[in-house]
């Protein structure tokens, strides 16, 4: 039956099927068609089949081949009498059907057996066109392959069920972080590798690809056929497995493995290889957020996971990204290395199933590594990713029993044993777990031996402990029994005591535990982080994905020689296709490499924006009561001041967001302050308050603050320019502003709030929050933790009220300093204002020039002076960010301008941004540039041109929707004030003079962060 037969009869078969369904009494019923009755709809498809056939004949003026339900009884009408010619006529019916109608193979409508036959003559001259053609070079890479498997199983294998494909670039990325060198140099056998969720089998292509210069580096008579056999992948969708092999075979890699099958099952009989502990090497890119995956796993292999144990309902279960984490747990052997791309969540995720995936990378595996990509990394997967980079603990002697056995000895009391086997050689790694919450050695001992009323019990990291367990359920339920009620006030105070110490040991005993087994990781974890600019994360990855018709898929960042450009890894160029540099400097890769090697290698500072080495120790938090293991990658990096004081976390001298239940009892209509962010400026004041009653911002989601608190913003960019305050004078001292403020209330019996204000309100303490940030990108925040541990000197009352007292002083200079540039800014207007009264009238276009040299900065070589919109600064014309751009990453064409050309912002709302050329570059076309005639009129006309009166002028010629923006031919209109030469040189004078005015004030602005600073050191 051909294709289009096939589904003509599904439908009619559906469509039939279901009418009977809805009939009462199917056995009465006749099917009419065309005025003929029909007893089943059975014999009314057959009919519609006939004629459908008989179309088919007259309209192709060919013979169909349809087997109908005739001629199958009429083929067994003598099963009986004559078996032998029945099983020749039905032979004969399967070859008809089997092979004169379209298939997989028909590059014409097969119909009958001569157009079977003429489609097999076809396939025969492609198949002998094909045979001696390699569709990419066994020793390189082929784009077009990439993009070509990545279009078919984009349009062809819908990336659903959790399935998304790993684009070639971070393939090789994670292949090229991978110790492969030491895997090939240190094995005497071909090292065994597997991809338990293969896909289209990327990763394995890229492997292969990648072994073979190592191979002829160190074994050159090895033969890269054998590592293909060592090379196994899994995959559980059928048409992908069939892919992957096909992926490997124009490779000439055809000993790759692929087995169809479910990667979470234990065994699979034609693939001996796959079995727990025989794997030196598992890199993979599993699903995630499949529901119900483990229905589908037979029993007996769901019992092979401790995972298992976790699941309420296996119908509902869709985290099946977690189940890989444990398989890869059972494949690798002792010290096997693995990188595993996972969603972001994996890292956070509440619930049980989360918690336990967390504990057994913990428990099993040293993180070497991990990578987060953002969610423009996969293409149309939105999803944000990480790739662990893993290695094996040692299994014998299995490193999570050996600590979990240690664990246990100790919360039996045995520290305070005199016998030294007892306590091991792992009894600083209690000193260094006391140390990181802050309790001394002494005072936890007492927990330790089980002391219910130790020196551990009033410290303060165990009174979030003892707030949980008074508000616990068990509590409770234990206050409500008989038993209890009838025991004396006495009794009752030690049952709950006693409970309160299994309760806290309970937890206790899980922390130090996994404590010790991430102190057990020697080397320190990697991590990286993409950034969040567009143009940052197309430099970070080096492409970046098309959509337009007939241009789909990755779109590589190249230089002029064709070599790949990241920040990622050295790849290969077109000239050299099978050159892997996995050791420069420059590129992330070498250092996770150096980090599988035991190397620790600093990282340079132009990578340290996205790229921080941190003990494992340092992103898991220990310090809730609820310790889910959770990962932060926002790297927590204490301010650390060098002083001769006492230092305190400022939670022991301050109130941090004190709750609006202080205003309980405060009447609804009382006035008070309401504080917008925009009202607080960067020099440490409120500029405005808008006066409102308590009772229309109380529900609100504001945040309350009181006379002489501090607010300091918590959101990004705000936290980073500056919008911190002491809130004073406030409407009755009280205030409501931004939920986006963190208040501090210093306690002024230990801190005055003048003195933390200034130690709050610094650069360093900025640098440092804003690495400590957690959140998605665009919405990052300073979490409420990191001044909450932030550790503050504490000096006498007198030396804080002198630190205060000293950076007032810089203060007072900067008002004045502002002050001057006012009134410098006030007379340049003048100026110009009275330029534009006495200069002549004269349309821009006939007094300046527009130039519009450009060039291709892909013909060129080197580094360029280039200038985007971004670089200036609308308010002064000055420059700001990187103005030095190596040519090579520069795309599109661009103005070259001079020394003394006006740099002018044509797109809004970057309009009246205008700079002065100090030296030559090239700019963005988003730029115009103006020539004037000499010197003098540059200088005048570049203020001119930053003149309120003038960008009103251009902002009247602006046009367009999106990007709305002036042009050249609409400005060259606007008329402009041409003055005398004499009287140009005595305003370009005063301006000038103006000039210093305004950068010497602007000097003692940008110098009192400084000055502030030397105040601080010199009394700390």
């Amino acid at each position: 039956m051909s294709g289009r037969e096939n589904a003509f009869d599904k439908l009619v078969n559906l469509f039939l099927c279901k009418l009977v369904d809805e009939i009462e009494n199917p056995d009465d019923l006749k099917f009419y068609w065309k005025g003929v009755a029909y007893d089943s709809h059975f014999d009314l498809m057959d009919r519609l089949q006939q004629l459908y056939q008989s179309g088919m004949d007259k309209f192709l003026g060919e013979d169909i081949t349809y087997i109908n339900q005739n001629d199958v009884n009429n083929a067994l009408r003598f099963i009986r009498q004559n078996p032998d010619a029945t099983q020749k006529a039905v032979w004969n019916l399967f070859i008809q059907q089997k092979f004169f109608t379209n298939n997989d193979f028909s590059f014409i409508d097969v119909h009958n057996e001569r157009l079977f036959y003429q489609n097999a003559d076809v396939l025969l001259k492609l198949l002998q066109m094909w045979q001696d053609i390699r569709l990419t070079n066994p020793n390189g890479h082929n784009q077009f392959l990439g993009d070509m498997f990545e279009g078919f199983l984009d349009q062809g294998v819908r990336q659903s069920e959790g399935q998304f494909f790993t684009p070639m670039p971070i393939c090789r990325f994670i292949m090229m972080s991978l110790p492969l060198e030491r895997l090939v140099r240190d094995n005497p056998m071909p090292p065994m590798a597997i991809d338990y969720a293969c896909g289209a089998g990327h990763f394995l292509t890229e492997l292969a690809l990648q072994l073979q210069p190592l191979l002829s580096r160190h074994k050159p008579q090895a033969n890269p056929a054998e590592y293909h056999k060592s090379m196994v992948g899994i995959e559980k969708e059928y048409r992908l497995s069939k892919v992957a092999k096909v992926s490997a075979f124009m490779y000439g890699q055809q000993g790759i493995q692929v087995c169809y099958g479910d990667g979470l099952v234990n065994s699979h009989d034609a693939f001996p290889d796959i079995r727990d502990g025989h794997f030196d090497l598992l890199v993979a890119n599993p699903p995630y957020s499949v529901r119900g995956f483990l229905e589908t796993l037979p029993e007996e292999e769901r019992k092979a996971y401790s995972l298992t144990d976790t699941i309420n309902d296996a119908e509902t279960a869709n985290s099946i990204e977690t189940f890989f984490i444990e398989r890869a747990k059972q494949l690798l052997k002792s010290g096997g290395v693995a990188a595993i791309i996972l969603p972001s969540s994996i890292l956070s995720n509440g619930g049980s199933t989360y918690i336990r995936a967390r504990e057994i990378l913990l428990q099993y595996f040293d993180i070497i590594a991990i990578a987060e990509f953002g969610s423009g990394t996969f293409g149309k997967t939105g999803t944000n990713t990480v790739t662990l980079f893993l290695r094996r603990k040692p299994t014998q002697p299995d490193t999570a029993e050996h600590y979990r056995e240690r664990i246990e000895e100790w919360f039996k009391g045995s520290f305070a044993s005199k016998r030294k086997q007892v306590i091991y050689k792992d009894g600083h790694l209690i000193e260094q777990y006391c140390t990181h919450i802050n309790v001394a050695l002494a005072d936890y001992q007492s927990l330790l031996r089980g002391e219910d009323n130790g020196s551990w019990k009033p410290q303060e990291y165990f009174q979030t402990y003892h707030e949980a367990f008074e508000k616990s359920t068990e509590l409770k339920n234990i206050k409500k029994t008989k038993k209890f009620k009838a025991l004396s006030k006495a009794e009752q105070t030690a049952e709950i005591a006693k409970r309160y110490l299994a309760y806290v040991q309970g937890i206790e005993q899980d922390k130090l535990y996994h404590f010790c087994l991430a102190s057990d990781q020697s080397n320190p974890v990697l991590i990286i982080r993409s950034p969040t600019g567009t143009k940052e994360i197309k430099q970070f990855l080096g492409y970046e994905w098309s959509g337009a018709k007939g241009d789909e898929g990755i779109k590589l960042l190249e230089d002029a020689s064709g070599k790949h450009v990241t920040t990622l890894y050295d790849g290969p160029d077109h000239a050299n296709p099978v050159r892997f540099t996995r050791t420069n400097p420059a590129k992330l890769n070498s250092y996770i490499a150096a980090n599988f090697d035991g190397t620790v290698v600093p990282i340079p500072n132009e990578l340290c924006e996205v790229a921080n080495s941190v003990r494992l120790i340092d992103i898991i938090d220990f310090s809730l009561v609820a310790f889910e293991k959770q990962f932060s990658l926002a790297v927590r990096t204490n301010l650390t001041t060098v002083t001769k004081w006492p230092q305190k976390p400022i939670r022991q001298v301050a109130i941090l967001n004190p709750q609006k239940s202080e205003l309980k009892g405060v009447d609804v209509s009382t006035e008070i302050s309401f504080v917008e962010m925009a009202s607080v400026s960067a020099s440490g004041y409120i500029t405005s308050a808008v006066p409102r009653k308590l009772g229309e911002v109380l529900k609100g989601s504001y945040t309350y603050f009181a006379e002489d608190d501090i607010i300091i913003a918590k959101i990004t960019p705000c936290m980073e320019n500056g919008k911190c305050a002491i809130a004073r004078g406030l409407t009755n001292s009280i205030g409501m502003g931004s939920s986006e403020f963190h208040v501090i209330r210093a306690d002024k019996n230990q801190i005055q709030a003048d003195y933390l204000f200034y130690f709050l309100n610094r650069n360093d303490v900025r640098t440092i929050a804003a690495k400590n940030m957690t959140g998605s990108s665009g919405h990052r925040r300073v979490p409420e933790q990191f001044y909450s541990d932030l550790l503050v000197p504490i000096p006498t009352p007198d030396v804080q009220k002198q630190i205060a007292l000293e950076c007032q002083e810089v203060e007072l200079k900067v008002d004045v300093a502002r002050s001057d540039i006012e009134k410098a800014m006030m007379e340049l207007s003048a100026i110009l204002a009275d330029a534009q009264n006495t200069g002549e009238p004269q349309q821009l276009g006939k007094v300046i020039l527009k130039v519009s040299d450009s060039v291709d900065p892909q013909s060129k070589s080197g580094i360029a002076h280039y200038i985007g919109l971004e670089n200036i600064e609308g308010s002064t014309g000055n420059l700001t960010g990187e103005l030095h751009t190596p040519y090579a990453e520069i795309k599109s064409t661009k103005t070259v301008f001079s020394i003394g050309d006006i740099l002018y912002g044509k797109l809004r709302p970057n309009l009246n941004k205008v700079h002065l050329a100090k030296q030559d570059g090239i700019c963005s076309t988003d730029i115009l540039v103006l020539r004037p005639k000499n010197k003098e009129e540059a200088i005048f006309y570049t203020q001119y041109f930053l003149s309120e009166s003038f960008n009103e002028a251009v902002v009247r010629t602006v046009s367009g929707q999106q990007l709305p923006r002036t042009s050249w031919g609409k400005m060259q209109v606007i008329k402009i004030p041409v003055l005398e030469p004499k009287e140009l040189t005595a305003k370009v004078t005063k301006i000038d003079a103006l000039e210093k005015q305004i950068a010497k004030a602007q000097s003692i602005i940008d110098s009192a962060p400084v000055l502030k600073e030397a105040v601080m050191k010199k009394y700390l």
